[in-house]
């Protein structure tokens, strides 16, 4: 088991092209975990990725790994994500008997950009069970096409463990508001011809990858099965080039 050296990580995962991409806000959660004194680690490497656009499923598994390593809270931020300077504490949003902490995006649904996790046994099953129904298409990824966030919405939507978050922590369309942590997702906030450019050319590279159509309905479960089979290796790679943070599975 790793004893960190502080008993909260902050994570975030940035492969095939969002490592460069997203240096700057990548910096931005690094400043933040230093000035809090939280462990930091962003995974840049294998710098390309057979998952392509779906290696977001990792974000679940390495979220599980870090709990397991022994840290108390864990908090995931997309690599397209800015934390302010300004950005509070996690401590200050504790709140008894919740394990995951979300906040809704511009849909009005639960955005699994930002997830701050405590550790707790209900926690992990949690995770196992998004874990164990990757493959099992839900109804919330039709509107979304592609990632994890489909099955985090289904899942988390009633949950009596889940706490919702302000929009300042996950602010993904407001441009005036006086946010923490700013959201530069698929919604108004990203307005970059270069973004739009970037990230299409990404999906039609995973479309060749995974074989199948990141938003047709009828191809989610034959894609998510090639998803789950390629995750092992994916993860092996990571544990390898990072053993410090996560443990074993």
């Amino acid at each position: 088991m790793h004893f960190a050296q502080s008993d909260t990580l902050i994570f975030s995962v940035a492969l095939n092209g969002y490592q460069w991409r997203y240096r700057r806000y990548l910096n931005s959660q690094r400043e933040y975990a230093k000035r809090m004194g939280y462990d930091y680690v962003v995974v840049t490497r294998p710098w390309l990725n057979r998952l392509g656009a779906e290696c977001c499923w990792l974000k679940l598994f390495l979220l599980k790994a870090a709990l397991q390593a022994g840290y108390r809270q864990v908090l995931f931020v997309d690599a397209d994500a800015c934390i302010q300077p300004a950005c509070p504490a996690l401590d200050t949003l504790y709140q008894p008997d919740k394990f995951l902490y979300l906040a809704r995006g511009y849909s009005g649904a639960f955005n699994s950009g930002v997830m701050l996790m405590r550790n707790c046994p209900q926690a992990i099953a949690w995770l196992d069970t998004l874990i164990t129904s990757m493959t099992e298409p839900v109804a919330e990824s039709q509107g979304i096409g592609w990632g994890e966030n489909g099955h985090v919405i289904h899942y988390a939507t009633g949950c009596a463990g889940v706490a919702e978050l302000q929009k300042h922590w996950n602010n993904t369309f407001d441009a005036k508001l006086d946010d923490y942590i700013r959201h530069f997702n698929y919604g108004p906030l990203k307005c970059s011809l270069l973004d739009k450019c970037f990230h299409t050319v990404i999906f039609k590279c995973s479309r060749l990858l995974l074989g199948y159509s990141l938003s047709r309905p009828e191809e989610q479960a034959d894609k998510l099965a090639v998803v789950q089979s390629r995750v092992p290796g994916a993860l092996a790679q990571i544990q390898t080039l990072y053993p410090h943070y996560f443990a074993k599975c």
